[in-house]
């Protein structure tokens, strides 16, 4: 039996353990989601005590999706956009966070909380800038590229600046030979159009035997004064400093497996660039990073993740969804939520998320007109309410 400095002594280990754990448990909150899992590793106790964070103290994000489609009982051409909100609970749940009207048919591209859309009427190309959580909308005036219809058009929106690009690229202005690509770039701070010239550096990549012009992927990505897409088996990138382009390798799969069509995507995450190449025996997920191997200094692409594609499709997660039961073919990433570590990817008529995490995916929204139409695309948004109040002209 204890005497009392004995009984007090193991009193004052206890308490000295209790806090210790609470300090613990402390520090790991504080941690983004991807490094606290890794952390599961060191022992059980820290297993479970991450474990129990991750349901108490779910992460939250301000990532959602949006897509746009046509309303199938309207007599007049009228689009209805959604906004989606994802929630992380003990799944995932996703809710229509806004919806509105509109009468644009193409959503084009989605960036830190401003959306693209446009529309066309004869060989007249009109443009329109939203904010959508502030339902703001702007007008821009027409490119005036005569008949020329661009492959792309781009919006580069930093975030914080009041200032916006439109970016538009064009394949039949495109000199392989000499490794010129015309573009035109419309500013909201001079509210016009200028057309330029741009020179393709490593543009020799262009004449592989495999590189196919047409083969352009959308979206597009834009981060830290850049612009990425993918153009055939190229990385296009354009400086926006510089006004210049650059054309970069994309990596390939040992086994030669053959690209899905829209099934390329890229995102940035824990300031990296990723690339997801989907093939029909799952997902390819690369990570361009810095490389230092004995002064030889360069940024190469490294396989981060593989996803198999009975994953995402197995009995095993939708039991109750024969339309799960298909092709890879109508399996397409469409965005990626960092805070979350998911990856959502579309079928028709549903929305799917792939956690990194549990490495399950899970059904989060059905509805009929997701995936109906080839130009429909799923694109991740921000909420962020930027003022679009005295931008324009």
């Amino acid at each position: 039996m204890l005497s009392f400095p004995g009984k007090k002594r193991a009193m004052e280990m206890e308490n000295n353990q209790v806090s210790s754990q609470d300090i613990l448990e402390l520090i790991l909150s504080k941690l983004p989601l991807k490094p606290r899992t890794r952390f599961k590793c060191v022992s059980r106790v820290w297993n479970a005590l991450i474990t129990d964070l991750r349901h108490i103290q779910p992460p939250t994000t301000a990532s959602g999706l949006v897509f746009s489609f046509k309303k199938p009982s309207s007599i007049n051409p009228i689009y209805q956009l959604n906004l989606l909100e994802v929630v992380q609970d003990q799944s995932l749940s996703c809710f229509v966070h806004t919806s509105l009207t509109h009468e644009l048919p193409w959503l084009i591209d989605s960036c830190n909380g401003l959306l693209l859309f446009g529309t066309k009427k004869g060989i007249s190309l009109t443009y329109l800038v939203s904010s959508p959580v502030r339902n703001q909308w702007l007008k821009l005036p027409p490119p005036g590229h005569g008949s020329s219809v661009p492959v792309s058009a781009s919006l580069a929106f930093d975030g914080v600046r009041q200032h916006f690009d439109v970016i538009c690229q064009f394949w039949e202005d495109a000199d392989i030979k000499n490794g010129t690509l015309k573009y035109q770039i419309f500013s909201s701070q001079s509210w016009q159009w200028r057309e330029y010239n741009g020179k393709i550096h490593n543009s020799a990549l262009c004449l592989s035997k495999d590189f196919n012009r047409e083969e352009w992927y959308c979206p597009s990505l834009y981060c830290k004064g850049r612009m990425y897409w993918i153009w055939s088996l190229c990385l296009l990138v354009f400086n926006e400093n510089k006004l210049s382009f650059e054309l970069m390798e994309l990596p390939k799969t040992k086994l030669r497996l053959t690209s899905l069509y829209c099934g390329k995507r890229l995102w940035e995450s824990e300031d990296h660039l990723h690339y997801c190449d989907s093939t029909y025996v799952g997902f390819y997920i690369w990570e361009r990073i810095e490389i230092d191997n004995r002064n030889d200094f360069g940024l190469k692409w490294r396989l981060k993740n593989y996803i198999r594609m009975d994953e995402l499709v197995s009995r095993n997660y939708y039991p109750d969804d024969v339309v799960f039961l298909i092709s890879p073919v109508s399996v397409k990433p469409c965005a990626f939520n960092d805070d979350l570590q998911i990856l959502y990817f579309q079928l028709p008529r549903i929305i799917a998320a792939y956690s990194f995490e549990t490495r399950k995916a899970v059904k989060i929204l059905s509805d009929d007109a997701i995936g109906q139409s080839s130009h429909d695309n799923v694109f991740p948004f921000l909420f962020n309410a930027v003022d679009l109040h005295g931008w324009g002209r």
